[in-house]
């Protein structure tokens, strides 16, 4: 019983390093708007948000733009 709890540990451990490591901060300002916020992106791409959207590489938000958002590194 006991190793199955330290196996657990152990893999909750790598999977919370391994979803660390690959999540990106970026603030995305909307050039229609003027939105600014704050979106999250895992390998280069959105995590689920419901005001904004991925299509390709470029990001919009739900105000109708037709021009993708601006994106800004956060550091």
């Amino acid at each position: 019983m006991s190793s199955l709890g330290i196996e657990n540990q152990i893999l909750s451990c790598t999977m919370a390093d391994r979803f660390e490591s690959k999540t990106d901060e970026v603030m995305a300002l909307c050039p229609a708007c003027k939105s600014f916020e704050t979106v999250y992106l895992n390998n280069d791409k959105l995590i689920k948000n419901r005001k904004f959207t991925q299509f390709g590489s470029h990001i919009y938000h739900d105000c109708g733009s037709n021009y993708p958002c601006r994106l800004y590194m956060t550091s």
